[in-house]
């Protein structure tokens, strides 16, 4: 609520602006409410829906699902609801920024997101999330901290005439490299002869799944919905290469000014 709040209050002072520039990814910045609205909705229904008890209590492949939402749909969304947002007056928090820049520039944050995403799913760690609730938050908080550092070089949001931009090709290549451990660890979880975590082989069933049913199923979501979603993300920006820059510039040009008027 807090967040939905601030970009309300963002919105009404003119800090996230019609003049914007987000020919990046869309036509019109009328379309980033709606991203930011999407976003949100998804991080609810992770964390507050059937999604989460059934996860927590009972089936390892509704754990995934959240995990997904919470790292790969929820970020960009929320991401895109602020494209082409200018950034803070830079003689502010430049320690911050610094650590800021260095984390988010895509191979590092590439590095960090799959890192995070992997130990998380050692058995005993994972294990732990589910029996010991301050470190199944602190999973839940830096999997969405991870999503928002790796989707950000991908949807590159704040920007003004001194930001280095990330170029198309260097997006596309940090996406399909990051989706090789994915494909890899759901490829286990589905190929696997035996279930790895025992919270899951020990709780109850649903739907009929057994432990080693449901990992595999838990498998599949990984390895096809990740792949799917990096996909997607990789068709945009390749059709945005695809259309004409001068007259996406132009466009943007005519919106700042109409603005600035």
């Amino acid at each position: 609520m807090a967040l939905a709040g601030a970009y309300v209050i963002a919105l009404r002072r003119g800090v996230l602006a019609a003049g914007d520039d987000v020919t990046p990814w869309f036509r019109s910045a009328r379309l980033r409410p709606l991203c930011f609205g999407a976003g949100m909705i998804v991080a609810f229904l992770a964390l507050q829906s059937p999604i989460d008890r059934g996860g927590d209590e009972f089936l390892f492949s509704l754990h995934m699902t959240q995990h997904l939402l919470l790292m790969m749909v929820a970020p960009p969304l929320v991401l895109l609801g602020i494209c082409g947002a200018r950034p803070l007056a830079r003689v502010r928090y430049r320690a911050a920024r610094r650590a800021w820049w260095a984390a988010t520039r895509p191979w590092p944050a590439l590095v960090i997101f799959n890192a995070v995403m992997l130990v998380w799913h050692v058995p005993s760690l994972y294990d732990s999330t589910l029996t010991v609730e301050p470190v199944h938050i602190l999973e839940h908080i830096s999997f969405i901290a991870v999503g928002v550092i790796f989707w950000w070089p991908v949807v590159d949001p704040i920007r003004d005439s001194r930001t280095v931009t990330v170029t198309p090709l260097t997006k596309i290549a940090i996406l399909v490299v990051s989706g090789i451990p994915t494909t890899v660890l759901g490829l286990i979880f589905a190929l696997a002869p035996n279930p790895f975590y025992d919270f899951y082989v020990r709780a109850p069933r649903l739907w009929g799944l057994s432990p080693l049913g449901d990992q595999q199923v838990g498998g599949v979501i990984m390895l096809g919905a990740s792949n799917i979603i990096f996909f997607v993300a990789i068709a945009i920006i390749f059709m945005r290469m695809l259309s004409d820059p001068a007259r996406d510039e132009e466009e943007a040009a005519q919106r700042l000014a109409g603005a600035v008027r």
